[in-house]
């Protein structure tokens, strides 16, 4: 019965789920054990497997105890610092949206672990970042120096997003490429077990150009085809509701000369309907002219983007078409993006009374620093 309520769920998720086909000319993705990944996942996050998991009998455990206790710590301190006080303001701030919202997260990297704060009933979910793919890892038959090393590679690559809330683009790159538990699979992983879901099912795809979306192996999801997009996809559940949920990362250049290349990009975020869009750390990339196409794709699809102030200016939010609730402060930009500040944000954050903001977000990432905005699309009647 587990198995069937499963698979109805999966089949009821929105729209890129009928991504069923192996791509023509590769193998498709292996068929996972649900206990395996799910295991597999707890691992990475540093929490126990389950008593009869067959993963668990096969890692010593003195190979885990130190990444254990270094994880439960490291999260531990972050949902007391962060996580809690970003639940609490969704759970005030964001009652207006969609029950189960198909969030858009541009520019995400692998953090799946604010989208699934803020976001903790997204319906399905759809992540986009330069950094590799990687694989599923297998973290067993490892000797005890072997999954050390992996899982303290894991933690380093962790290690700037548990204490300042964003990945640093290019150290990411390189770490997920010369780790052992390549790409961002390993921490989506761990960010969906820590967050307190159980993984269903995975899948390695593959964005064709002007075709539809297929199911790949995971060899190309290093070396996919010319003008290919990698990506995978994530079915998840939390334990005890009948919800289920899924999360797809795919690895693109969306500034202007990468979507030249691979437009099927746009049609397949217009084909998701995105219901909101999230943006954070953003670079301050759609302030420049040759991000346009993914900034006028942000507005004309989205019907609320939360942010902070290095996503879409302020500027480009007609108030004819959107209204606006800000948080927290505006302090401008960090040196290093001094060039793009923001003197129609700063005026609206004087005019406007700005509602709290209790945690730290994005590059201002102490709280009294930080600000949000939510933008949500006037109705059109």
């Amino acid at each position: 019965m587990t198995r069937l309520l499963l698979l109805i769920g999966c089949l009821l998720l929105a729209p890129m789920g009928a991504a069923q086909e192996p791509c023509d000319g590769l193998h498709a993705s292996p068929a996972w054990s649900q206990g395996l990944l799910n295991d597999t996942a707890r691992v990475l996050a540093g929490l126990a497997a389950s008593d009869d998991s067959t993963l668990a009998s096969q890692i010593p455990p003195a190979a885990l105890t130190r990444h254990r206790e270094t994880m439960t710590q490291a999260f531990a301190r972050l949902r007391e610092r962060q996580l809690a006080a970003v639940s609490e303001f969704a759970q005030r701030e964001l009652v207006a949206l969609p029950p189960a919202p198909r969030v858009y997260y541009p520019f995400s990297g692998p953090d799946a672990l604010y989208l699934l704060s803020f976001f903790p009933t997204a319906s399905n979910s759809l992540l986009t970042g330069l950094e590799p793919v990687g694989q599923v890892p297998v973290v067993y038959g490892l000797e005890v120096p072997e999954l050390e090393a992996s899982l303290a590679e894991l933690r380093n690559s962790l290690e700037e997003i548990l204490a300042f809330s964003f990945f640093r683009t290019n150290d990411m790159q390189v770490d997920l490429r010369r780790s052992r538990f390549r790409g961002v699979t390993p921490i989506l992983f761990a960010f969906v077990a820590e967050a307190g879901y159980a993984i269903v099912d995975v899948r390695y795809l593959l964005w064709p150009p002007g075709g539809s979306v297929c199911v790949a192996s995971a060899e190309a999801m290093s070396a996919p085809p010319r003008g290919h997009l990698p990506a995978i996809q994530i079915d998840y559940f939390k334990p005890g509701e009948a919800d289920f949920r899924r999360l797809t990362y795919v690895q693109a250049d969306i500034g202007d000369q990468g979507l030249r290349s691979t437009p099927q990009y746009l049609d397949q975020v217009r084909d998701f309907g995105p219901q909101v869009t999230y943006l954070k750390s953003a670079s301050y990339l759609m302030h420049k002219s040759y991000f346009s196409t993914i900034r006028s794709l942000i507005l004309s699809e989205s019907g609320t983007v939360l942010q902070e102030d290095s996503g879409v200016p302020h500027r480009f939010f007609d108030p004819r078409l959107w209204t606006v609730q800000l948080y927290g402060r505006y302090a401008g930009p960090i040196a290093l993006f001094a060039e793009w500040r923001q003197d129609d944000l700063a005026r609206a954050y004087r005019e406007a009374e700005a509602g709290p903001l209790d945690f730290g977000i994005g590059y201002r990432h102490r709280r009294s620093e930080s600000g949000l905005q939510l933008y949500r699309r006037r109705s059109t009647e």
